[in-house]
């Protein structure tokens, strides 16, 4: 099957504003339609659960039920606007203190068994309905100036944007976990139609050489668009020339990992990533429905469809890199994921970055669908999903680069998972 890509976006409405301009009033405009923008795509993510059970019942035993992630990016703007001093009174206490902190979504094993008064639906509704009128409302009324910084009323409204849209994804992802019946599919979040169902019809991967350099890591204070703390800074890394697969790993790449009995083998695992796989019993990804034996199928965030083999496989960190280890002992050469600088350089292939691309160059900000896509679907110079199509897994852990500062507003972002655990 040969898969072109398409013409049109589906939704191109969620690319992120940029900092500079000579409008003021412009950018204001802009500003007030991106906050409102999100603040519905958000809402209308939650239109797909069925029934109290879906709200108010863990998707999985580590995270809160989904009412508190309902009302957590709403609250997060009071409590952000109220700590910079741009607002002097609360909309609900009760409400802004209930939902205010989430548990560490990179650790598996911190299970949190608390019981809280969770507000109800119709309470939370009426509360996020105040909040878009309080911050559409001091949109229109904030001192501003350009280019939007660190320091300025506008970057707070920023700072709640980009966080409702990362919760945007963390909120799909638990949703995708609940039970079939507590979830309904629609229209607001297509799904790709194209998909090769037979593993043979999958094209091989294969490893393309990648040339060495200096890399520089790290936004500047003039960068065009939002960044969080750990984004800024500078890190020089002189890379060796190194070789890089041309696509994704798809689900067919990976099911010969599973079928070789990769989740059942100690040796291609780290002591962390072991200690994971015993906890969860896992023996396929978390996304696979039924046996590697029989026909497998795919759990979307609404629905199970056919597996798509084609399409990038899901996993997280630890089952990553048990893979790049079998796959090393298959193929006799070093086989790991890459770190930060390597992926950088791959990423300077894709030469425009947002808001500034007349379409998006990958399946992203979803602009196409709310779901993966064949991982040979959207080239990017020699390779495939530089960027887009999921988020990838890097060698690196997370921390800050030299010249790295907290934003005092959101003191506690970055540096908790600056201990060598979170890539």
């Amino acid at each position: 099957m040969n898969v072109e890509r398409p013409a049109v976006p589906i939704t191109p409405r969620t690319r992120t504003l940029g900092l500079h301009g000579d409008d003021v009033e412009s950018k204001r405009r802009e500003l007030l339609d991106y906050f409102q923008q999100t603040y519905d795509l958000y809402e209308s993510l939650f239109d797909v659960l069925v029934g109290d059970e879906a709200w108010f019942n863990k998707a999985i035993p580590l995270r809160h039920p989904l009412i508190f992630y309902f009302g957590h990016t709403a609250a997060f703007f009071i409590n952000k606007l109220l700590a910079g001093g741009c607002i002097q009174q609360r909309l609900d206490s009760r409400i802004e203190a209930l939902v205010a902190s989430g548990v560490d979504e990179m650790s598996w094993d911190d299970l949190n068994e608390s019981h809280y008064a969770w507000p109800s639906v119709a309470e939370l509704r009426q509360y996020r309905a105040g909040v878009r009128q309080r911050v559409s409302e001091f949109i229109q009324t904030m001192p501003m100036s350009l280019p939007i910084d660190w320091h300025s009323p506008a970057w707070v409204i920023l700072m709640g944007i980009e966080h409702e849209r990362i919760h945007l994804e963390t909120s799909s992802v638990l949703i995708r976990q609940l039970p079939l019946h507590r979830v309904q599919a629609s229209a607001q979040w297509p799904i790709c139609p194209m998909a090769r169902h037979q593993v043979a019809q999958v094209p091989a991967n294969s490893l393309l050489a990648v040339p060495g350099g200096l890399v520089r890591l790290g936004k500047t204070d003039s960068d065009a668009t939002y960044g969080w703390d750990n984004e800024y800074g500078r890190r020089e890394v002189h890379l060796a020339p190194f070789q890089a697969s041309r696509m994704l790993v798809s689900n067919a790449e990976f099911l010969d990992f599973v079928q070789a009995g990769g989740y059942l083998e100690p040796r291609w695992w780290s002591d962390e990533g072991w200690g994971w796989r015993q906890f969860t019993q896992a023996v396929q990804p978390t996304f696979w429905v039924g046996e590697p034996s029989a026909d497998l199928r795919l759990r979307l965030m609404c629905e199970e469809v056919p597996m798509p083999w084609d399409w990038p496989v899901e996993v997280n960190q630890l089952e990553a890199e048990a893979f790049c280890r079998w796959k090393a002992v298959q193929t006799g050469l070093s086989v790991q994921l890459p770190c930060e600088a390597e992926w950088y350089q791959l990423r300077q292939q894709v030469a425009v970055d947002q808001p500034d691309w007349p379409q998006a160059p990958g399946n992203i900000n979803l602009e196409y669908w709310a779901s993966s896509c064949p991982v040979d679907l959207f080239a990017q110079g020699d390779f495939f999903d530089l960027l887009g199509n999921v988020w990838q897994w890097s060698s690196s852990a997370i921390d800050g680069f030299d010249g790295f500062c907290i934003h005092s507003l959101y003191d506690d972002f970055s540096t908790p998972t600056f201990d060598g655990k979170h890539n």
